[in-house]
């Protein structure tokens, strides 16, 4: 298992986006020498971002506000997997997990790159399910990801890109990646171009019809007893 090393960005004033939308960063560092100790030599690195809806709800914050202040990407990521007027997912994801994502929060993986050399070894597998297993298992209801064309930026600027046999080597690779996702168990939103991945739902499986627990706290009342902690907190006297 490659050792990641990862940094959280985030400012500790209540209305700074990167509060709601704090940043990660990991660092992916190969297989140290045995015994010795060391970390290795550095192969690639992760990018991500907490999406913490209850924080915005909790602090009353808009999170489309807080996501569209940091980057184009995080700002499709909001239009993706939630609704307009904040009180719920999307439609593409209330359709995708009929109605059974547990959690309200949600881990917006940006980009995954790994050297060249260390390709075709699982490693980048192995970094997204640790990162899924250390970040996303208490109340984040959606992982998701944009695999192309953020991790393929480089196909559209390409001086050989009207060259013969181009074309059919860019969709074999997109192809490729969006396999990896899939075998990540990712599922694709429909009419959109991320993958999401429901950590908390106990039933992954396309068409099965198990019965799936109820969230223990609902949309509506999360945002019900966040409005009213706010209400509380601003009517208290000074």
């Amino acid at each position: 298992m490659p050792r990641i090393r990862f940094t959280i960005e985030a400012d500790s004033e209540e209305q700074e986006p990167s509060r709601i939308i704090p940043h990660i960063i990991g660092e992916i560092f190969g297989y140290p020498k045995e015994d010795s100790g060391e970390v290795g030599q550095k192969i690639g690195h992760i990018h991500a971002f907490m999406v913490l809806q209850s924080r915005a709800l909790n602090d009353n914050v808009s999170l489309f506000d807080a996501m569209d202040s940091i980057s184009a990407s995080t700002e499709e990521c909001f239009e993706a997997l939630y609704n307009v007027d904040e009180t719920g997912w999307s439609n593409a994801v209330e359709e995708l997990y009929q109605g059974r994502v547990l959690g309200i929060d949600a881990l917006f993986i940006e980009e995954i790159v790994i050297e060249p050399n260390y390709r075709g070894k699982s490693i980048g597998a192995q970094v997204v399910r640790e990162t899924i297993s250390t970040f996303a298992l208490n109340g984040v209801g959606i992982v998701a990801c944009k695999p192309f064309p953020l991790q393929y930026l480089g196909w559209e600027e390409d001086s050989r890109k009207g060259e013969p046999g181009f074309e059919e080597k860019r969709l074999a690779e997109f192809a490729r990646v969006a396999r990896f996702w899939k075998d990540l168990g990712f599922r694709k939103l429909p009419d959109s171009d991320f993958y999401t991945y429901a950590p908390e739902l106990l039933n992954q499986g396309e068409g099965e019809e198990e019965p799936v627990p109820s969230p223990s706290l609902s949309w509506a009342n999360r945002i019900r007893r966040g409005r009213r902690r706010n209400v509380r907190r601003k009517s208290r006297p000074t």
